[in-house]
């Protein structure tokens, strides 16, 4: 069978695997789907899911379930990518296919496509941990820089990506958007693995990459009962908790940096949204707003 309905077997399970199902479950949805697979085929694909793709699925014999174990990996990382791989495979490698789709289908464009050559040498760097030259031109000065990093990780947000690493001259780790580079060198120097949680912690409570603000602190929202919904369907940040659902409306804690991009999403709801913590946030969006009313 082929790659591609190898990898769509395992998007298939692993998306019912979150509703603990039985061995006989996962074969009926699978087949569902098209896909009639025997039993020691879908045995194979439960370990190899493991170990090609790093996620152990566990049985619960007292309950006759398969399981994803608690904690936290890379699993939604993981999903996402597959699910990708598995819709570019839909349209197969015929360019007349693609073609065909086009006029059904409709794409938001972000400029996804800028910066994209970059990211299997960065891939590269980060898997090796060799240190990397960037050619950068910023958007502030327009100007050129050479920037030696120590890439850790590759981060897409709103349609665009970054590298996240370590530079000299920096105290903290930086990002550096794919679209503003002009060249990757990967070089022969290699660096230590251990600075990986450094970076991974410093952007955790970061919604998109701005880290200006510094430190992180706890925001409080109130969404009407109707965007409540889609708050919960699609959180603003992993951190998001629920403190209250009613029929007032949605309020959730956020532990995150009020940076440029959580204040972009706040404004783009209007009055859907209320900041009821921090105060000094909730009058900044105020403003802003009044500011906006004003333009003629």
């Amino acid at each position: 069978m082929s790659v591609q309905a190898r990898l769509k077997r395992y998007l298939l399970v692993l998306e019912r695997i979150q509703h603990r199902p039985t061995f006989a479950h996962l074969r009926r949805h699978l087949g569902e789907h098209g896909l009639q697979v025997s039993a020691r085929t879908l045995q194979r694909d439960i370990e190899q899911i493991r170990v090609e793709l790093g996620l152990e699925i566990l049985y619960d014999r007292t309950n006759n379930c398969y399981h994803l174990p608690d904690g936290k990996d890379d699993r939604e990382t993981v999903l996402s990518l597959l699910e990708r791989a598995v819709m570019g495979g839909l349209l197969g490698a015929h360019g007349g296919l693609i073609r065909q789709a086009a006029p059904y289908v409709r794409i938001e464009h972000h400029g996804r496509l800028q910066g994209l050559q970059h990211w299997g040498p960065l891939l590269r760097a980060i898997r090796e941990r060799r240190e990397v030259k960037v050619t950068y031109r910023r958007f502030q000065t327009g100007k050129e820089k050479v920037i030696p990093m120590r890439p850790y990780l590759l981060k897409e947000y709103c349609g665009r990506w970054y590298a996240l690493g370590l530079a000299d001259g920096y105290d903290q780790p930086i990002s550096l958007g794919l679209d503003r580079m002009l060249a990757v060198q990967v070089s022969s120097r290699r660096f230590a693995k251990t600075d990986h949680l450094r970076v991974e912690a410093f952007y955790e409570p970061v919604i998109g990459v701005d880290t200006s603000p510094g430190e992180a602190e706890r925001i409080v929202l109130r969404f009407t009962p109707l965007q409540g919904k889609y708050a919960k369907a699609l959180p603003l940040h992993p951190s998001q908790h629920v403190l209250n659902d009613d029929t007032e409306g949605l309020v959730v804690s956020l532990h995150v940096m009020p940076n440029f991009e959580l204040r972009q999403q706040l404004l783009g709801l209007g009055a859907a949204v209320q900041v009821l913590e921090p105060r000094w946030l909730a009058k900044e969006i105020r403003a802003e707003h009044k500011r906006a009313a004003e333009l003629r």
